[in-house]
């Protein structure tokens, strides 16, 4: 079948009947192959490194990803809404890439200019002077900008094995790198194999998928997507990755921030904690990444009773996936961070099923806001954020107690929050209805 036939396809009524979960299960799979390549690097990078310089790549892990996901998160869910609509009514999408690459190539100077400004205040506060790891942290910024605008175009027209391949080649790019870190104690090393995971992301799908790619953009007809539409969805988009962001990454950089004689030690474990429990995270992601599409797709054919049926199975998955996670960290936790991350890595049972509570529900909120922004109801879902990031930073600057402990009871309070909040707007609106 052409990539063509495969696209008008989707446009036919019959397609209602196909699995609104259509590709979680494949993007499942490959999150969890990229998330245990990822977690190889992280321990080998944590014993090789030890923690102290092991708490210069956790910064420049979250100081990027902080970026990622504020700047270029909102681009992808943006494309993947606008192609999933407009392929499931026939109507073009190449004015939808246009328009979203040209707000990456606003984004793109104007964050090299913010760069240039802050390169010394960057460099000195987060990177204790490292010049190298201070622009591995722009480059790689910059470089999955373009993977994450892929990344919407393969969800927005549904071909997840793209997906899934643009998951993997970025997780063996970074591993690849990485291997001489067995033998070479290379906090430089580490950063730039954290860079250049991005390319391999970007340019690996890009060259399987070229014939697939010139298909979808090459089929449809009808208006043109405008730049201001992309505008109006990524604006909301931009405040929940912000507020996403201040919940998931920034531990690590609060501790540097707030400065201290071994303030790279504690970042170091704060972020290897955090990682040992998100571990779920790389599964339900793949989940998350294939319900925009699918229940956008659910929306432009006006299944409503599919549409909710779709997000009350996935919210009974999250709930009994919370209470494994919870479990698991209460029981073996404080055992598994000596085991995976040897000498000087050490949370306690409360710290970790904090985090193990705040992962579930933090995966509950990022899975419901999917069905928010298929309804085009984003800014319902930027209050809930924010008002969680908010009460994040409230908890952790108020509560007293060792750095771990406070940064995982405001990460539990704030997601459940989170999660509670948009629960309530989805039930809301459906009893509106």
């Amino acid at each position: 079948m052409s990539s063509q036939t495969a696209v008008l396809e989707v446009t036919r009524p019959r397609d209602t009947a196909r699995p609104a979960f259509s590709g979680a299960g494949l993007l499942s799979a490959a999150m969890v192959g990229s998330g245990i390549l990822a977690y190889a690097f992280f321990v080998l990078a944590a014993r090789t490194l030890g923690p102290g310089a092991y708490g210069q790549i956790g910064v420049l892990w979250a100081g990027m990803f902080i970026g990622v996901i504020v700047l270029f998160r909102p681009l992808e869910q943006t494309t993947t809404r606008a192609v999933a609509d407009r392929v499931a009514r026939g109507a073009e999408v190449q004015t939808v890439v246009r328009s979203v690459a040209a707000i990456y190539a606003t984004v793109f100077v104007l964050g090299g200019i913010g760069a240039a400004l802050a390169w010394g205040t960057v460099r000195e506060r987060l990177f204790l002077g490292s010049n190298l790891l201070t622009a591995m942290l722009f480059a790689g910024t910059a470089l999955y900008g373009l993977e994450y605008m892929l990344r919407g175009v393969l969800a927005g027209g549904r071909w997840f094995r793209g997906y899934a391949l643009c998951l993997m080649a970025d997780a063996v790019a970074r591993v690849a790198v990485a291997v001489p870190l067995a033998v070479v104690a290379s906090k430089n090393l580490a950063a730039v194999a954290i860079a250049a995971a991005a390319l391999g992301g970007f340019l690996v799908p890009l060259w399987v998928g070229r014939r697939w790619l010139r298909g979808v953009v090459s089929v449809g007809e009808g208006g043109r997507f405008h730049f201001g539409a992309a505008l109006t969805f990524a604006a909301p988009a931009s405040v929940i990755a912000a507020a996403d962001q201040v919940l998931i990454n920034a531990g690590p950089l609060l501790v540097m921030i707030e400065g201290g004689r071994h303030a790279s030690k504690v970042a170091g474990v704060v972020f290897a904690a955090t990682m040992l429990v998100r571990i779920p995270v790389y599964v339900f992601q793949g989940v998350a990444a294939s319900l925009l599409p699918n229940l956008t797709r659910l929306q432009a054919f006006e299944a409503t009773q599919l549409f909710h049926e779709t997000v009350r199975r996935a919210a009974v998955v999250l709930l009994g996936t919370t209470v494994l996670i919870v479990c698991g960290a209460a029981i073996a936790g404080p055992q598994l961070m000596s085991v995976v991350y040897g000498n000087g890595f050490e949370a306690d049972r409360f710290q970790l099923t904090m985090l193990g509570l705040g992962v579930g529900c933090y995966l509950g909120a990022a899975t419901l806001s999917q069905a928010l922004l298929a309804l085009d109801r984003g800014r319902q879902a930027a209050l809930a954020w924010t008002t969680s990031a908010f009460c994040f930073l409230a908890v952790y600057f108020v509560v007293p107690g060792a750095a771990l402990s406070r940064i995982a009871l405001a990460f539990a309070v704030a997601t459940a929050l989170c999660c509670g909040l948009i629960a309530v707007g989805l039930a809301q609106r459906r009893r509106l209805r």
